[in-house]
């Protein structure tokens, strides 16, 4: 009987040993097979050294660096025309436009933020572009003058300068390329003139160029952020947690002009280029590399036959006797990097060269027949080729100077066609100054004549000095738009 027991009990024991290695089996993945899927860690980041507090230490630290703007001053403004139509171009077209003009007071409030122990105050242009005064409110109540250095437009940013006070503090730029989306940020200003105002959010996007606020030759490469931005923040900063400067806020993008989470910044590195060159130079210097370039698309991959992951810019055109021509550069190059940065589109290309200085070699990386090679370019300077294209006939009645728009004007100016004639320069006090007509107007029209040569303008414009206004169909330079202009005459 104990003989049977032990041999049961055996006998058990092995068929248990073999049922447990069969249900091994079954529950271990085979050798060599693939782990399961699994989901990612959470990442924490505990809160040691206080993240909140870093915010209101960050923002403390910088509020003595920003100020509060407050510009007067007067823009020209044509009365409003009579009649049921208005100002309708269509009927001003035929009838005429408003025979008036007068002064109207504007009055601006923006921020700004001091960058220099010099009392250098980086700002917006569109906040002092019509200042006859502009009044400077410090962090510590005091109010002072600030003389204007300099303006650029085609970016959207002006140098205002104030005399340095004792204990004063300022802020530094620190590296805009290095900020990364999701990073968090700060911004300071005076939103709907309400002072020294913090808000916080994040970096939500980089090199935004297709906002399209700043006209066809602004040079647009906007941080985005969703940290509140409201009208009075234009032109004070946007500032990392290491309490680095990395944009200057300029605008938002929204239907009820209230904040949205949709706020655009100058990046840094942008911004300290142009402040050195408005403070050195009084204006911004540009650089020119000569060449008609396009975005590379997947059919323009393809019958290249490139990889299609391939990022770059195409050459259609080499300007003759330009940089670009004497450095080697041909049609059908694809410009993938300059001076080692990756370029993936013609406003990154545009913005790098127009940030280079004038004299500066450069390295182009480039594809050529499905080959890379380094093309070294000297960078030239805009404004003189600029002035040297656009040398212009003079026209004494309207105080300008003017040049028929050619090829490389129209592709150095934006422009479609080759149709008008361009204003070169704009003497103080004429009457096209005093009209607001400046440097880079395209003048389609005098009277209702279409006008193809300087010859032709002057002759139009002569003929219509005894009525004692010139009506002119212009594109204004800045904006891009095209609409009429009376110039008083006589």
């Amino acid at each position: 009987m104990g003989q049977k027991r032990r041999l049961y009990f055996i006998t058990t024991l092995i068929a248990a040993g073999i049922l447990m290695f069969f249900l091994g089996m079954i529950v271990m993945p085979e050798r060599g097979k693939a782990e399961e899927a699994t989901p990612v860690q959470t990442i924490v980041i505990e809160d040691q050294s206080g993240f909140s507090s870093a915010i209101a230490e960050v923002a403390n630290a910088l509020m003595p660096t920003v100020v509060y703007i407050n510009v007067t001053g007067t823009v020209k403004q044509r009365a409003p025309g009579s009649g049921p139509f208005g100002n309708d171009p269509f009927f001003r077209y035929f009838f005429g436009p408003p025979e008036s003009e007068r002064e109207v007071p504007v009055n601006a409030l923006g921020s700004g933020v001091i960058i220099s122990k010099d009392g250098y105050i980086i700002t917006n242009n569109h906040v002092v572009e019509n200042a006859d005064n502009i009044a400077i409110k410090l962090y510590d109540g005091s109010e002072v003058e600030a003389e204007l250095i300099g303006t650029d437009p085609q970016t959207d940013l002006a140098i205002v300068k104030i005399k340095p006070i004792p204990g004063m503090k300022y802020a530094e730029f620190g590296d805009s390329d290095k900020c990364r989306i999701g990073e968090w940020v700060i911004a300071i200003g005076a939103p709907r003139g309400l002072d020294w105002t913090v808000t916080a959010g994040i970096i939500s996007a980089k090199n935004r160029t297709d906002i399209g606020v700043l006209g066809p030759t602004g040079y647009e490469d906007f941080i985005q952020t969703d940290a509140s931005i409201n009208p009075g923040n234009s032109g004070g900063p946007l500032i990392n947690l290491r309490g680095k400067v990395i944009g200057v806020n300029s605008l938002i993008v929204s239907a009820s002009q209230g904040s949205e989470g949709l706020g655009f910044a100058i990046p840094s590195n942008l911004a300290g280029n142009i402040s050195d060159s408005l403070i050195t130079y009084g204006k911004v210097v540009r650089g020119y590399l000569g060449v008609q370039i396009q975005d590379v698309t997947p059919d323009i991959l393809k019958s290249m036959k490139l990889d299609k992951d391939m990022m770059g810019v195409i050459v259609a055109d080499v300007f003759e006797d330009s940089p670009a021509d004497k450095g080697g550069l041909e049609q059908g190059d694809v410009i993938i990097s300059f001076n080692g940065k990756p370029v993936e589109t013609v406003a990154e290309l545009r913005n790098l060269v127009a940030q280079t200085r004038p004299g500066q070699t450069v390295t182009l990386r480039v594809i050529r027949n499905k080959k890379q090679m380094n093309i070294r370019v000297k960078i030239g300077d805009l404004e003189k080729l600029q002035q040297q294209a656009l040398g212009g006939e003079g026209n004494e009645t309207l105080g300008v100077t003017v040049e028929k728009v050619t090829q490389e004007i129209a592709r150095e100016l934006g422009l479609k066609s080759t149709s008008g004639v361009v204003i070169t320069r704009v003497l103080a006090g004429s009457p096209a100054g005093r009209s607001g007509l400046k440097a880079g107007d395209i003048v389609f029209r005098v009277g209702n004549q279409v006008v193809k040569e300087p010859e032709q303008f002057n002759r139009l414009v002569s003929e219509l000095v005894e009525s004692g206004k010139v009506m002119l169909l212009i594109r204004d330079a800045r904006t891009g738009r095209v609409g009429y202009i009376v110039v008083p005459v006589g």
